[in-house]
């Protein structure tokens, strides 16, 4: 999904029953970034600018482009490093709820 197209979702006109979307910071154990995704109709859409994965290098950079696209929440998905090794019966990835607001 396009960031222009999630910035429209957001502000777009909206019914009573409105419910935001769920937006996911992916990271996991061996990257040095995270990248944004956007639940939409039961899977992760990855968040694209001009056909580019947005990447960020620390979660407070993260924090902010939220924070500038109107998001006030948002989940961490942290992937089982045990899995991406193949050893585990455990589940996939943990998702954490990330506090975008600084207090």
């Amino acid at each position: 999904m396009q960031k222009s197209q999630l910035d429209k979702w957001i502000h777009g006109h909206h019914k009573d029953n409105y419910q935001p979307p769920k937006v996911f910071v992916i990271g996991c154990s061996d990257l040095s970034h995270y990248l944004l995704a956007v639940e939409y109709k039961h899977r992760l859409e990855p968040i694209k600018e001009k056909d580019e994965l947005i990447h960020f290098e620390s979660l407070d950079m993260v924090r902010e482009a939220l924070l500038k696209l109107g998001i006030n929440k948002a989940y961490l998905r942290l992937h089982n490093t045990y899995d991406e090794c193949g050893a585990g019966d455990g589940p996939l990835y943990y998702d954490v709820e990330l506090s975008l607001t600084t207090h």
